[in-house]
């Protein structure tokens, strides 16, 4: 009987050492071959295939839930390649902390799962050539590129909780080192992160996830050849309540508005957004992290300001097409919903420099602007329920006016419908001369709109509808070659004409009688969105001075658009039609008048 016992014992004995020992030798194999077996691990992917992999200290120690693994100072660097049609990218990463890697998973299901990850301090530095070649390579490349995913990559990789400081990465064009893309000081904590090998072969999907928290201090995307650049600072995002905030959000430009458009040989618009932040609330994050379909419930975005600046010296581009939101959403490739977005205390100044020799461009601004549209979508189960896209703005125009408009876009239907109705009160007609005067050579000496009211219904080919202008002391006075007032005498007898015989002074008239406009525009199918609002509503101001129908209208607009017959405005204040007779130019008219002084 001792004989067992002291057999049973030994036996435990022998069994507890090899637990113990199989942990102790395991560890130093692995220590011994660390480098090996972590570079092999990383370029092993397509993605650091063939990268060189460099590490400062490496301890790991293994026991029987998994192995833990210190990396301090690992940096992955590209081979010298001949071919620089692949991308390439520069890893350093400060510390490395993995608790409970899973040998099985590796070895047997290829498969990357560990219980916990620690990454301090990473930064990605990647050079490739422009995104047009990468996308447009040969067929053969794309074969050969999925052959060496699907051989190479990682079946899975699973992480119960992650966590990340200090995350900086650049994406620069290979062709002149010019930044394409870059994000500074990423901070991330997240729960049972997942990405399955389908994801990594799916453009669309990203990865799975149980809860994500995370901050970003900046990050900027550059475009049109690095002209131009969005730049976000002070993220937040929380899966948990579904929230996430952008402190600062901008559109800004590398070269000035005469600078840039200078550069095309067409007529180009210079945009620029600065100073906006923005809030959603709501955000379905699993949602786009599994399937690339933007779901939010509320976007709030405050204090933007916007400046849009158009060179009307340029030809126009009359190939092109820009649509309008409902056209816009329909083509959209990204799936998206968004109940509601809400626009609080804007600012939008809109500048055209017109074709003429005046000495400045014109320009109007509306502040204090707030918007509220619903119902943004283009997923066809949320079109089926409403089918609806409200716009209500309200804002004031040139600090004086206040402006209250309401649009609706009807979602899929053949001709892109849509209504827009507003009102305008309580506006000095002069302070839109800084927008009249230059672009038609005429000064609003005096008026006053008391009321303006609109009800329009359109589509992408036409729009028509009703306009009541209620204003009361109108005068013009026409201006001289250099774009100011003065005293010439035939000047003022044209304007005099104008003011007696032409235009009613006041809408209604001292006997009460009110002037009702008629509104109808075919629309120039090469002109923007904001260019058909305001001449819908500039034909219903013109047939309140003429009386015009509607049925005369579309007749005129027809045979305008057939050639049969050229527009005759009475005043075009219309952001700049064309003149095509060659001018003396204001400096040369200017020593003209110096030399015939002279003479004198």
């Amino acid at each position: 009987m001792k004989k067992i016992l002291w057999g049973v014992l030994i036996f435990l004995g022998i069994v507890a050492f090899v637990m113990r020992a199989v942990p102790f030798f395991v560890s130093i194999y692995l220590n011994q071959n660390a480098d090996r077996i972590v570079s092999n691990m990383i370029t092993r992917t397509s993605t650091f295939g063939s990268h060189e992999v460099h590490f400062g200290e490496i301890v790991l120690d293994y026991n029987y839930k998994g192995t833990f693994l210190h990396i301090k100072d690992i940096e992955v660097t590209p081979p010298s390649l001949e071919n620089e049609q692949k991308m390439k990218f520069n890893l350093n990463v400060e510390r490395l902390n993995i608790t409970g890697f899973n040998w099985y998973a590796f070895l047997f299901q290829n498969t990357i799962s560990v219980d916990s990850a620690f990454v301090d301090n990473i930064s990605v530095v990647s050079s490739s050539p422009p995104l047009d070649s990468l996308v447009n390579g040969d067929k053969e490349r794309k074969e050969e590129k999925t052959e060496e995913k699907k051989n190479r990559d990682y079946d899975a990789i699973k992480v119960g909780f992650f966590e990340l400081r200090d995350f900086t990465v650049e994406f620069k064009d290979s062709t002149n080192d010019s930044l394409r893309m870059s994000m500074v000081d990423m901070d991330l904590q997240a729960f049972d992160f997942k990405l399955p090998k389908e994801y990594l072969r799916d453009n669309k999907a990203l990865f799975d996830v149980g809860s994500v928290h995370g901050t970003i201090e900046s990050a900027e995307f550059h475009f049109d050849q690095f002209r131009q650049y969005t730049r976000v600072e002070n993220i937040e995002l929380d899966t948990k309540t579904g929230a996430m905030t952008l402190g600062y959000v901008g559109l800004l430009n590398k070269e000035g508005k005469y600078e840039y458009t200078s550069q095309f040989d067409q007529e180009k618009s210079w945009i620029e957004i600065d100073n906006a932040s923005m809030e959603l609330k709501g955000v379905d994050f699993m949602h786009f992290f599994q399937k690339n379909v933007i779901e939010v419930d509320t976007v709030f975005a405050r204090d933007l300001e916007l400046v849009a600046f158009k060179d009307k010296r340029k030809p126009e581009d009359k190939a092109r097409r820009p649509q309008m939101i409902n056209q816009i959403l329909e083509k959209l490739d990204q799936k998206i919903r968004v109940d509601n977005f809400i626009l609080e205390n804007a600012f939008i100044k809109v500048e055209e420099r017109p074709d003429n020799d005046a000495p400045t461009a014109g320009h109007i601004h509306f502040s204090e602007v707030n918007a509220h549209a619903s119902n943004v979508t283009n997923i066809s189960e949320k079109i089926d329920e409403n089918n609806e896209i409200l716009i209500e703005a309200s804002g004031k125009i040139m600090g004086e006016g206040t402006l209250d408009v309401k649009l609706i876009y009807f979602l899929n239907t053949e001709m892109h419908d849509f209504k827009m109705s507003g009102t305008l009160r309580d506006l000095d007609l002069r302070s839109i001369n800084t927008m009249v005067e230059p672009e038609a050579k005429i000064g609003l000496k005096s008026g006053k709109v008391n009321r303006l009211d609109f009800n329009i219904a359109a589509n992408n080919y036409e729009g028509s509808g009703e306009l009541i202008f209620r204003y009361e002391n109108l005068e013009i006075e026409i201006l001289n070659e250099d774009f100011e007032s003065d005293n010439n005498l035939l000047r003022k007898l044209g304007a005099f004409v104008a003011n007696k015989l032409v235009i009613k002074s006041n809408n209604p008239d001292k006997r009460g009688n009110l002037q009702k406009g008629n509104v109808y525009f075919m629309r120039l199918q090469h002109k923007s969105m904001f260019h058909y609002w305001w001449q819908l509503i500039f034909s219903g101001l013109k047939s309140t001075l003429t009386g015009e129908e509607i049925s005369d209208m579309r007749e005129k607009a027809k045979a305008e658009r057939s050639g049969e017959e050229s527009s005759n405005k009475l005043i075009n204040i219309s952001f700049g039609s064309k003149d095509k007779e060659e001018k003396p130019t204001r400096k040369e008219r200017r020593e003209a008048r110096r030399a015939e002084k002279e003479k004198e």
